[in-house]
């Protein structure tokens, strides 16, 4: 019994591993993921739990006892309750597509439903997930007690099995959370480095290297579906007066209250970044010249009528000058730095003329006079 456990233990470190390698390249994040996630989880723990009942030890002729619940504890309190009632599912069907259909099967069957229901409720108790895994395990093996008792001939023979199996069941548990919550911490730290790496520590925006990033896959995209695409480079007028008079604190809070406002103004499907300092950049996706005119003049408006709030109590207005560029209008289509540099033209176009305003550039020429300050 002692040897089966092992391999059983074998197996669920090979199920935990591989999951968490799952979880890894998804950035699947626990509990409760995207119901896609807890289908797909649900089936994946269930082909797990039946892979143990492969590696059970008998009380009899026609009845098994092995670690199958654990893989719906899993599922439960690391996936969520419909996860857990699928995980209940699939163990049910292919427990009796494999054993056939008996008494003693369809009774386990029962039961590995009945605790992929209870599993629902135990995922959304304001509990720790040890907790969780304990409570859940005592209550699946009250359960598998009385089915067993029911189709066990042999009470002695039964007694001396249950509290071992009683005893397995529990270490198992408690070595599948440790095993879990090693995983789950290992997978948040790499989220959160990458994370840190590709958003601006300030307004948890996209920070530059992310915006080259996505510069570089939008450009692609665009050429080659032939789609439009512009772009915002913005920077705050004078913003060295607020940290001179104010403080370099309620700087940084320009900052954040700024990288608000953008994503409020610009659409869903825009990328916005800052680049460093008070510089920000909006990537506009599928997106023509008269589009990301509009866009920039919501901005421009919306900074020039808002009062930033300051941690001293203070209140300050601020302007932003935008250059604007389109791909590929009024860029050379096949060099991708000169489509961030017309932006860059047109920012500072806005700039030397008058500020608060937005500048798009003609190719190789001239800027064009558009949307100035009334």
């Amino acid at each position: 019994m002692f040897s089966t456990f092992f391999v059983n233990l074998c197996i669920m470190i090979t199920f935990m591993y591989v999951s968490g390698i799952i979880a890894k390249f998804y950035s699947i994040r626990v509990p409760f993921p995207s119901i896609r996630v807890q289908l797909i989880g649900g089936i994946l723990f269930g082909i797990y739990g039946t892979v143990l009942m492969n590696y059970s030890f008998s009380i009899n002729e026609s009845t098994i006892v092995d670690l199958r619940h654990l893989a719906i504890i899993t599922a439960a309190v690391y996936l969520g309750g419909m996860a857990s009632f699928i995980s209940g599912l699939v163990i049910s069907i292919l427990r009796v597509v494999i054993f056939g259909l008996s008494s003693s099967a369809i009774d386990a069957a029962f039961v590995m439903v009945l605790i992929g229901l209870a599993g629902v409720y135990f995922s959304y108790a304001p509990w720790s997930r040890l907790t969780k895994i304990l409570t859940m395990n005592l209550f699946s093996m009250a359960l598998i007690f009385i089915i067993l008792l029911m189709n066990t001939t042999s009470i002695n023979e039964f007694m001396k099995i249950y509290p071992v199996q009683l005893t397995i069941s529990f270490i198992g548990g408690i070595f599948i959370y440790f095993i879990a919550e090693f995983i789950n911490k290992s997978n948040e730290l790499l989220f959160t480095l990458e994370r840190r790496a590709s958003t601006d520590h300030l307004t948890s925006l996209n920070n530059r290297l992310q915006f080259e990033k996505s510069l570089k896959f939008q450009l692609e995209y665009a050429r080659e579906h032939q789609k439009k695409l512009s772009l915002l480079v913005i920077d705050i007028d004078r913003f060295k007066r607020v940290n001179d008079t104010f403080g370099h604190t309620s700087g940084d809070a320009v900052l954040k209250q700024l990288g608000r406002l953008l994503i409020e103004h610009a659409r869903p499907v825009d990328i916005v970044s800052r680049n460093g300092g008070e510089e920000f950049a909006i990537l506009l996706v599928d997106c023509d010249q008269q589009q990301a005119l509009a866009v920039a003049e919501r901005i421009r408006k919306a900074v020039e009528r808002y009062l930033f709030s300051l941690p001293d109590g203070n209140t300050t207005r601020l302007t932003v000058s935008i250059g604007v560029a389109v791909f590929p209008d009024n860029c050379d289509d096949k060099d991708d730095d000169d489509f961030f540099e017309q932006a860059d033209r047109g920012l500072y176009e806005a700039k030397n003329t008058g500020r608060n305003r937005v500048c798009v550039m003609k190719k190789r020429s001239l800027p064009l006079p558009v949307q100035h300050r009334l």
